[in-house]
């Protein structure tokens, strides 16, 4: 038997036909938004110097924790607590990027990418690369995977959170964690650890 027709899908009808209205805190918070979305988000990309992605997310953040606050705490002073909630999150970024590895990353980079280019290194080069991969290899698993998604693959601290499922801060503590264990486990099969 041969089906000669096709079957097409019946629009479905919408769930609300009617607009549901606004309780008066919902009124309240859709003005604040509207009044401020676009200021917050001026402020916060000039803190972030730029970094669109990361100062969206400081005012959706500050939005969010205005939405769980009590509007009568709150109601009077919703700018200023927006904005320093805003710098909150922003000042948060810094810390905590401060207190990551850049500066031990790039170092660690740095120092391989220089003997690279060296010739006189460059026939150590595979040997020394299989070291760090072995040393790599007795990182825990989520460590190397982070790890791998920062150098390997060159992704951000954001991109890294959002694959994994942690928390940027959370991205920031497992890299940190896993160049200090790569450099003691590094220094211990040099013959040079001083701990």
């Amino acid at each position: 038997m041969t089906v000669n027709h096709v079957i097409e899908p019946r629009p479905e009808s919408s769930p609300i036909d009617s607009v549901v209205p606004l309780d008066d805190r919902q009124r309240w918070l859709q003005s604040v938004f509207d009044r401020l979305q676009r200021p917050l988000s001026a402020y916060a990309l000039k803190l972030l110097g730029g970094d669109w992605g990361r100062a969206q997310d400081c005012v959706q953040e500050a939005f969010v924790k205005l939405c769980r606050e009590e509007r009568h705490k709150v109601e009077s002073h919703v700018d200023a607590w927006l904005y320093k909630t805003c710098r909150n999150q922003v000042m948060d970024i810094h810390r905590k990027e401060s207190r990551m590895i850049v500066n031990s990353e790039t170092s660690a980079l740095a120092d391989l990418h220089s003997r690279e280019s060296e010739p006189a290194h460059q026939a150590s080069q595979s040997e020394q690369h299989q070291r760090v991969e072995a040393q790599i290899a007795n990182l825990p698993k989520l460590e190397q995977e982070i790890l791998m998604l920062r150098l390997s693959q060159g992704l951000s601290y954001k991109q890294i959170a959002e694959i994994s499922d942690l928390s940027i801060s959370h991205v920031g503590v497992l890299l940190h964690q896993a160049v200090v264990r790569l450099k003691k486990s590094m220094a211990v099969s040099d013959g040079s650890a001083n701990a």
